[in-house]
């Protein structure tokens, strides 16, 4: 049986998209460094820092994290927000601090495809009581 060309191609396509749609449903990294100096009218002193590094999945509607702030004090909370570098956004999740090793929210997928598709459109900051509007912020990278 000779298969005609646009059958052939049909097929191709069918199997792309299979394998696209499968590839939008995977998760990705979404990594962050924080800094006081990036704090949107300032916040805490140059040797304070801090690290967010996540798991983010959409079909699971799950954002897996580690995040870390050192030389800012107690930490009252931390949140990933929307918003480019430079800019005040929106609150979308809120975060903890633990002392375990991994913590995982819940998320929506259409949040967290957004995160993915443009990560630099959002950032991670964290307050504390010295520093409410905030003591570390950095942008997220893909």
């Amino acid at each position: 049986m000779k298969l005609r060309p646009w059958v052939i191609a049909l097929t191709g396509i069918a199997v792309a998209a299979l394998y696209m749609g499968a590839s939008a449903q995977s998760g990705s990294v979404l990594s962050a460094n924080l800094y006081g100096e990036d704090v949107v009218g300032g916040g805490a002193g140059e040797e304070a820092y801090g690290d967010f590094n996540a798991y983010a999945e959409p079909a699971a509607q799950s954002l897996c994290y580690y995040l870390e702030a050192k030389g800012v004090g107690e930490v009252t909370s931390a949140h990933v927000h929307s918003g480019k570098r430079g800019k005040n956004g929106r609150e979308l999740v809120a975060l903890q601090m633990s002392a375990m090793d991994e913590t995982c929210t819940g998320v929506s997928g259409e949040t967290i495809d957004a995160m993915i598709a443009r990560p630099a459109d959002y950032y991670v900051d964290v307050h504390t009581d010295a520093y409410p509007r905030g003591a570390l912020r950095g942008q997220l990278s893909g």
